[in-house]
């Protein structure tokens, strides 16, 4: 994956630019459709236009590319609270704090 495609792309976000970066993202995607990143970065920049399907299906995607992920399942509760949907929010927060103790310590 070139990173510079990448940054490019959330630089456009940063600037505002939410449409163009969400095509920039999946284009990556299209050519590295193994890059965790993108994938939590389109499912935030659908979610910060409002576009709670298409954040939640990105994000989906995610979690099930990386089940192991604890931020897809964060971000999912966090998408699908937004929805009214606190049931399955529930869910995904518990697999986010489960994903969280179950990882080894960083020693210090």
């Amino acid at each position: 994956m070139n990173t510079k495609e990448y940054e490019a792309a959330v630089d456009l976000f940063a600037h505002g630019k939410k449409e163009e970066a969400a095509e920039a993202l999946k284009a990556i995607l299209a050519k590295d459709p193994a890059f965790s990143d993108a994938y939590e970065s389109l499912g935030m920049v659908y979610y910060k236009m409002g576009r709670l399907d298409e954040a939640i299906e990105w994000t989906e995607k995610l979690a099930a590319l990386r089940p192991d992920h604890a931020m897809a399942h964060t971000n999912l509760s966090v998408f699908y609270m937004k929805k009214g949907d606190k049931e399955r929010a529930e869910v995904e927060k518990a697999k986010a704090v489960v994903l969280n103790f179950s990882k080894p310590k960083e020693k210090k």
